[in-house]
């Protein structure tokens, strides 16, 4: 079949020519158009369910509307976790489905279940399912304020919302636009309770005029003669003196207007967070984008249409961008292209140096872009996007994809200097044939193995399986496509470009003065020694691996690496119950100690959460967005992360945590917690979980390393408690319902009518003025109505006292869960882990029904340990069973697998020495080195047989000499292209783009210095040690490596 191909081929030149020239051309075309992504899409299928219930208390929210949900949603088909959250009038319900899902029929069977929620739910509340987005999918902040201060918040905030939002949404891939500072502009209607006691007027009274004060109604149509006449009745008016003249009654023989009763006022509505753009009060939008789509394109796309907004922007009112996903992308993925190119220019020199010849290496570098233009098509073909992973997997195997080549060529170019030498040499296409039908099975064998050491790559799950599968797709692609152009394209251009002539030596070898030198040195140092006396050489080798194996203990063990981003985010918390305004003032300190760092840019804060937004942090939460310059000058970022965190600790009264946006959503990702580690303690009463919360984080404080302990946001607020005293409640003629009802609008506002401004939607609300619900005193004193007519202050049927009660309440898979947040400061997280939780075994007794879990980055990275060890375990089985099928000897096969332990201690050496600890990262380079140095054991031994079998040698010294001396440039120069296309990533492992492929590199190269340095000594002396008998046997069996 391959001899097939490879006739078949070298007869149809031209065709094989052309196919390969379109090939190039669509593969060019393609990369071109491909969506280009800093990672792949991690965003797991999850299904957010956002209810909002003006004026409960999270207790009320998570009775009322959280938990029907929740039953509502439990057992629906392929569930793998369900999170939730109850604030301050807002529940939010997290349905995780498992990787793979569709999320769209996910969203189906979601919205089938809330159907039957919706019954039990209170009134006026409609829970809705936010859009799909993506865990990426912040793609930019933007800043808006006024310049002067002369416009308020509140209208910038109006402008944001009408003006911005409405534009950006209408962009194709923008899912949403989160408006977050400023507040939401409300025309309030502001009762004076004493002033409506004197008028006689009560709330429904007043309710039922607000409600009737602008609106707008039809009034069918009229027929005039030949013409139809629609009727429209208008009242609608965003004027206050149009509202405030409305009527309310008759009382007293006079009208009583709601201006008598009441002070109409334009306010804001209740606001749970705020924001400042620069220190300067503001709107911060966040902008996500749906799945799917180019980052880069739509990036551009919403900043042309922001720059085309300006002019419709009130003067002075300007839009800044603080975040810019882009950048990183930018810097990533140039950073990654750089490298690629710069590894290729390396190889190109590599094999110029070692093959001497321009057309040779023309020759051999052609496997490159042609293997690459067929991976780029695949991925076009199963939809992935340009991005760190799957160019990574391009890195790693650039120097692979020419090692088919390489031996191809090699062997090729000595066939036909030996058959210039001879007096009836044979026709050039024929020779060329046979001589890359010699190496068609070595190079099948190697190729095939390299694939099956990548596979289980492909078995990985969740966030892992996400990352990790790119870069296994794209080297087993490229490695396929690379072997069919080694036995199509390299012999037809091997037949059309090679001039030869006679070789000089007797075995036809015309070597350029370096590989002569360094064959001279292998054959008088290593060679001889190795087959002189191979025992001492392999009982070296055998205290080397011993060595090595003494490191890994020694090394901290994480999930993946940290990420070098360019932005930061500091979160900074105080204390629970703190208010909006006291943490405005603690915000504005914080800022101010960043703001002196002189590479600092932008800054973007947003304290507490927006309305309306799945994002939900409390009011004593600040989260700093912050830039940095892009001038090149300033501090290494390492430097300047240190100085924030020193200069922030200063600010008395807080506490801050400073991390980077992509790693803080792929913690939040694993765990559910924006934190790495995550201790849950879950049970029925809320006091108690918290109580141990507090045992656990003192318990984590004492370890070193997990000093950075937080408590949850879940946390005791104060709380100002109106209980209806139900005797003095029936003397005066008051019900529970109507007092709650009227408490509920006085206090917390009640929206009554929505009011149309042109397009805009303004909401027309009554709400006490704040000086009449300041404190508890003035609250007592309020006027209620009863249902004699008469009114009587609050104090007389209620008792107003002062509690605490939870800021929220979160709960997982129906338990009430408490978290403690962890940012180990150490690596080796497992590690640390594992001593939190024997010391809480001993320190912290649980009462019944009560339970712990240990979550987060460490533990993705055991179970994706335990799964590569696994499936790895099957893969070396395999491929056993393949090497002896291919040397029809198990001791060949396993003297093959001997270059995987050297490949190892080169591979653990360098890792402790660079790195010091393993990730996920490390272990996919120690997958891919083992495969490239197996695949040279295979030439090596292999060509032992071959000339055993076709050159009439023994099993000499003479032999193995000779047969390790002429594969010592192919096996070199396969193991240097692998390993020198890689340097670019070993070097410069600080830069962006190159966080989780640099262990990678470091990984493969060191373990390919060692493999290849020691393969020229190990695998000789084995050979001559034990393989004789298994030589023999393989040559009488007629195995496929004798061919």
């Amino acid at each position: 079949m391959l001899n097939f191909l490879i006739r078949w081929s070298l007869r149809n030149r031209i065709i094989i020519l052309c196919v390969a020239f379109i090939i190039l051309a669509l593969g060019l075309k393609v990369g071109s158009e491909l969506p280009v992504e800093v990672l792949p899409d991690l965003t797991k299928p999850t299904v957010t369910i956002l209810t909002e219930v003006p004026g409960l208390a999270p207790e009320e929210v998570e009775a009322l509307v959280t938990q029907p949900i929740e039953y509502a949603l439990m057992g629906v088909n392929g569930l793998t976790r369900m999170r939730s959250t109850s604030d301050i009038a807002l529940s939010l319900v997290f349905v995780e489905f498992e990787w793979g899902t569709d999320i769209y029929k996910a969203r189906q069977f979601v919205q089938e279940r809330l159907q039957v929620a919706r019954e039990s739910l209170p009134e006026n509340s409609q829970p809705y399912m936010t859009p799909v987005a993506s865990l990426m999918g912040e793609v930019l902040l933007i800043g808006v304020k006024s310049n002067d201060g002369a416009i308020a918040p509140m209208d910038v905030r109006t402008s944001a919302d009408w003006t911005i939002r409405t534009r950006l949404q209408a962009i194709s891939g923008v899912a949403e636009v989160l408006n977050m500072g400023g507040g939401v502009k409300q025309m309030q209607v502001q009762p004076d309770p004493w002033r409506m006691q004197a008028n006689g007027v009560n709330i429904e009274e007043l309710e039922q005029a607000v409600r009737e004060a602008a609106t707008n109604t039809t009034g069918g149509f009229i027929d005039s003669g030949p013409q139809e006449i629609m009727v429209r009745n208008l009242a609608m008016s965003v004027e206050l003196d149009d509202i405030a003249r409305t009527i309310i009654k008759k009382f007293g023989g006079r009208a009583v207007a709601i201006s008598d009763v009441a002070t109409l006022a334009w306010g804001t509505e209740p606001k749970r967070g705020e924001a400042a753009v620069n220190g300067s009060p503001g709107v911060i939008m966040s902008v996500i984008k749906s799945p799917g789509f180019d980052t880069i394109d739509l990036t551009e796309r919403i900043e042309a249409a922001i720059e085309d907004l300006k002019p419709a922007l009130p003067k002075g009112v300007e839009a800044t961008v603080l975040f810019r996903q882009r950048d990183f992308i930018d810097s990533a993925i140039g950073n990654l292209k750089k490298a690629i190119i710069e590894g290729a220019v390396m190889v190109t020199l590599v094999l110029l140096l070692f093959l001497m010849s321009f057309r040779t290496t023309f020759i051999t570098l052609m496997a490159m872009p042609l293997s690459f233009a067929v991976t780029l098509l695949t991925f076009e073909l199963f939809g992935l996007s340009v991005n760190s992973m799957t160019l990574g997997g391009l890195a790693v195997a650039i120097g692979m994809v020419v090692d088919d080549a390489i031996v191809d060529v090699e062997n090729v170019f000595r066939r036909l200097r030996e058959n210039a030498r001879l007096a009836e040499p044979l026709p050039k296409l024929e020779l060329i044939a046979l001589a890359s039908g010699e190496v068609r099975n070595s190079i099948l064998y190697a190729t095939v193995l390299i694939v099956l050491v990548f596979l289980p790559l492909l078995g990985l799950s969740g966030v892992e399986g996400k990352l990790f599968a790119p870069i296994a797709i794209a080297t087993i692609i490229s490695m396929i496509a690379s072997f069919v152009v080694s036995l199509t394209c390299i012999p037809v251009l091997c037949s059309l470009l090679l001039k030869v002539k006679p070789a000089d030596d007797g075995h036809g070898h015309n070597d350029g003065r370096i590989v002569r030198f360094l064959k001279w040195m292998l054959k008088s140092t290593l060679l001889r020694i190795s087959l002189r006396q191979p025992i001492i050489v392999i009982a070296l080798g055998s205290i080397l691996l011993v060595a090595a194996l003494m490191l890994y203990p020694k090394m901290g063990k994480d999930f993946l690496p940290a990420f070098h981003e360019e932005t930061a985010v500091v979160t900074t918390g105080a204390a629970p119950g703190t208010s909006l305004r006291e943490m405005e003032t603690l915000a504005t300190a914080v800022e101010e100690q960043v703001r002196q760092i002189p590479e600092v840019g932008h800054i973007g804060r947003r304290i507490g959460r927006a309305e309306r937004s799945d994002h939900v942090v409390p009011v004593n939460n600040v989260e700093f967005d912050i830039d940095f310059k892009k001038d090149g000058k300033g501090r290494p970022l390492k430097v300047v992360l240190e100085d924030i965190r020193a200069r922030i600790k200063t600010v008395p009264g807080t506490f801050s945590v400073v991390s980077g946006p992509l790693s803080h959503k792929i913690s939040h990702l694993l765990s559910g917690v924006s934190s790495p580690v995550a201790v849950k303690i879950f049970g029925p009463d809320l006091q108690t979980i918290t109580s141990l919360g507090e045992k656990v984080r003192d318990v984590a404080q004492s370890i070193p390393g997990l000093e950075d302990a937080k408590l949850d946001m879940q946390a005791q607020i104060p709380q100002l408690r109106i209980e209806l005293d139900r005797d003095r409640a029936l003397a005066h003629g008051v019900t529970a319902g109507e007092l709650n009802a009227e408490l509920s609008t006085l206090l917390g506002g009640s929206i009554i009518a929505q009011l149309r401004e042109n397009q805009r939607i303004i909401d027309l609300a009554i709400r006490l003025p704040e000086d009449r619900r300041m404190d508890a005193q003035t609250i007592r004193e309020l006027p209620i109505h009863t249902k004699t007519g008469d009114h009587i202050p609050l104090k007389l049927v209620a008792d107003v006292r002062e509690a605490t009660g939870p800021s929220s309440v979160f709960r997982e898979n129906t338990q009430r869960r408490y978290v403690v947040a962890i940012k180990p400061s150490q690596r080796n997280a497992g590690e640390l882990v594992r001593q939190l939780q024997e010391k809480v075994k001993s320190q912290v007794t649980l009462p019944e029904g009560y339970f712990i879990s240990y979550e987060g980055d460490f533990q993705a990275q055991q179970a994706a340990t335990k799964r590569i060890g696994i499936l790895f375990a099957g893969v070396m089985f395999v491929i056993v069973l393949l090497l002896w099928s291919y040397f029809r000897s198990l001791i060949l096969a396993l003297q093959v697998l001997i270059n995987l332990p050297l490949a190892l201690m080169g591979s653990l050496a360098l890792t402790y020495y660079l790195v010091g600890n393993i990730s996920i990262a490390t272990l996919v380079g120690f997958i891919a080195v083992g495969g490239v140095a197996a695949r040279n054991g295979i030439m090596m031994i292999s060509h032992y047989l071959h000339l055993m079998k076709h050159e009439g040698e023994g099993f000499t010294y003479a032999m193995i000499e000779r047969g390790t001396l002429e594969r010592f440039l192919p096996v070199t120069m396969t193991a240097l292209s692998a390993g020198i296309a890689l340097i670019p990533f070993v070097i410069a492992a600080g830069e962006p783009g190159k966080e989780i492929l640099s262990p990678v590199a470091i990984c493969i190269v060191g373990g390919l210095i060692s493999s290849t340095f020691l393969d020229f000594a190990v695998t000789p002396a084995v050979f001559r040690l034990f393989g004789k008998k298994a030589a023999a046997k393989a040559l009488a069996l007629n195995a496929p490596a004798t061919h």
